[in-house]
């Protein structure tokens, strides 16, 4: 069972595209609706004679500032059209047509919007009336305008998001590897994640021995996803004294998992900053989709 209504975010780069193309590729063929979402960043809002006044009247400008300046001196990115044209192509190259409204049964549909207020905040606002949210990897993100809106959408949309990276991905979910430890976060990412495995080659679900947990355990959550008519590989490693971020990905790896399905921040963002949690370090270094839950 794939996803019906999906939000991207755009963005009129090649890690924006492999976002919007594993959008359209999760949505259902037989009446998914996949809406671009563009929140304009604030320099492309500022106009040569605002920034003119800006730089001539700060003295000690602040760091932020200073950053939005030269990006909006830059040219601040495509723009809206640009994000438009973007999307429309991955609209078109997935056969979807443009409406905003419900289709007649198997149609593939697509719709854009530009957001100009409110920033990540608005757009989690806005991500929770679809069934998921799809953002690109924030890897390369200079300014922290990703994460930042990753981070708002994770913790105030109310709904799944898939996070994904630069990298091609040709399949999503044909072999998806949950993260479980049997907290509530990882129950909510292997809920969530069951609407992939429709189309599943294998399951696999893993858990690394690092301290003792309680809860279910990972055969425990296998004998849950049977019940639904679908077989679950279990596999179980020890943490060793590698980072548990290391182990997960490697283990991802082994498998040849073409989706990871995990809960986000268990400590909160603010804390995993300091001790480089679970979270960042797979957002940082993974190279296949991830499916959080936060």
């Amino acid at each position: 069972m794939a996803m019906t209504t999906v939000m991207v975010l755009v963005e009129s780069t090649v890690l924006g595209r492999q976002a919007m193309e594993a959008g359209f590729r999760v949505a259902r063929p037989d009446g998914g609706h996949v809406v671009g979402v563009y929140p304009v960043p604030d320099a492309e809002r500022l106009t040569p004679e605002s920034m003119y006044f800006a730089r001539a009247s700060v003295v000690a400008m602040d760091h932020d500032v200073q950053v939005l300046l030269d990006s909006a001196e830059r040219g601040g990115g495509a723009g809206v059209e640009g994000a438009r044209l973007a999307f429309e192509d991955a609209a078109n190259r997935a056969g979807a047509d443009f409406l905003n409204h419900p289709p007649n049964p198997g149609q593939l549909t697509a719709a854009f919007k530009s957001m100009t207020t409110g920033g990540a905040e608005a757009v989690a606002e806005e991500g929770r009336v679809f069934d998921l949210v799809v953002v690109p990897q924030p890897r390369k993100d200079p300014d922290n305008r990703l994460r930042k809106i990753l981070r708002a959408v994770l913790f105030n949309a109310g709904r799944p998001v898939l996070v994904v990276p630069a990298q091609p991905a040709p399949t999503v979910a044909k072999r998806p590897l949950i993260a479980w430890n049997g907290s509530a976060l990882s129950a909510r990412a292997a809920a969530i994640s069951r609407n992939f495995f429709g189309g599943a080659d294998e399951v696999g679900i893993l858990t690394v021995h690092a301290k003792a947990h309680s809860g279910p355990t990972a055969h425990d959550l296998a004998e849950y996803i049977a019940w639904h008519n679908i077989a679950a590989a279990v596999i179980e490693v020890e943490q060793g004294s590698r980072k548990l971020g290391e182990v997960i990905l490697a283990e991802a790896a082994a498998f040849e998992a073409d989706m990871l399905a995990m809960g986000a921040y268990s400590h909160g963002p603010f804390r995993e900053s300091l001790t480089g949690g679970v979270t960042n370090y797979i957002l940082s270094h993974c190279e296949l989709p991830i499916l959080m839950t936060c």
